[in-house]
């Protein structure tokens, strides 16, 4: 059973995880299927978010103590999810041009998740975490799409 006080928390990186796993599984078999240069780049950002939100998710139910590697982990997610943006970033622009929509769209998710690094609130830094990789999906959908120019 999920504490009282971690229940919206973990509903939060739950939605965020199942959001990024399952159209992102999509979208990487879209990026394989159309041999997309920046297939690779999908496949990280969406092993990275998704294992990173389960991971949360995972830890807020747990009824026992989570190893320390994952909660040292999980306690740094934001500047993991940050490294994996900046990854995504020179993986898209070494294989093909970056549109400038999609690499802004990324940063914008990138401040979102480095944002809840300064909250107090945990509601607001789920809430963040979760939008920047929303956020990041949009963009690399629409980079993988090409819709963005």
């Amino acid at each position: 059973m999920i504490p009282e006080r971690e229940r919206a928390g973990v509903l939060i990186r739950l939605f965020a995880a199942l959001f990024l796993l399952l159209p992102g599984l999509a979208l990487v078999a879209s990026a394989y299927r159309h041999a997309h240069p920046t297939t690779t780049a999908v496949v990280v950002f969406v092993v990275v978010h998704a294992a990173l939100h389960m991971l949360a998710v995972w830890r807020g139910a747990a009824s026992r103590p989570v190893p320390q590697f994952l909660q040292t982990l999980h306690a740094y997610a934001a500047a993991v999810m940050f490294a994996a943006t900046l990854l995504i970033i020179a993986i898209s622009a070494a294989a093909a041009k970056l549109p400038a929509t999609a690499c802004a769209v990324l940063v914008v998710g990138a401040l979102c998740q480095l944002s809840s690094l300064h909250t107090a609130v945990q509601r607001l830094h789920h809430a963040l975490l979760a939008l920047g990789s929303v956020l990041q999906f949009i963009a690399m959908a629409l980079l993988t799409l090409g819709v963005a120019s």
